[in-house]
């Protein structure tokens, strides 16, 4: 099992940060990055946002995995607490959890008069027999990368929306 955590700040409020977090999604037009996530399901009971997500892979797919999924994607399960500002998620290739889990936990608060954060804590693991450190790795890399990409997203949404 991988574990590893990832600061992003923010030069805006946190509530600047959360409308972001949640809008980007209904402007995919704007975010061409985005384009491979597709929404799901979404309900909202009290103070948490359920969602589930698939995100498509393809071309960035690891031949390793390639060669091990019939459908290049991933599933991911989602619950935000408002109350709290805190996200669980569950991201899987579907039907194949074993392969690959990626499990995080993250965190949205304020640091400071207009600026905030978002901390991840996340842990990959991978049953496949005597591949799984390799796809740990691989995957490891790839969801830093994606972080990366949608920090990145929010932070345009973000000045696109001044």
């Amino acid at each position: 099992m991988k574990q590893y955590k990832v600061v992003q700040t923010f030069p805006v409020p946190l509530q600047d940060l959360l409308r972001a977090r949640e809008d980007r999604y209904k402007y995919l037009d704007k975010f061409p990055e985005l384009k491979n996530v597709e929404l799901l399901e979404e309900r909202k009971e009290g103070n948490k946002v359920y969602q589930k997500r698939k995100v498509k892979l393809a071309e960035s797919l690891p031949k390793v995995l390639a060669a091990l999924l019939s459908d290049p994607s991933l599933l991911e399960d989602s619950v935000f607490d408002i109350s709290t500002n805190t996200h669980e998620f569950t991201i899987a290739p579907p039907g194949n959890d074993s392969i690959v889990t990626i499990k995080g936990f993250s965190v949205y608060k304020e640091i400071g008069p207009g600026e905030s954060e978002r901390s991840y804590d996340v842990k990959v693991s991978s049953g496949v027999f005597l591949m799984g450190s390799v796809i740990e790795t691989v995957i490891e890399e790839i969801h830093r990368h994606s972080l990366e990409k949608d920090k990145n997203s929010i932070s345009e949404f973000l000045k696109k929306s001044d």
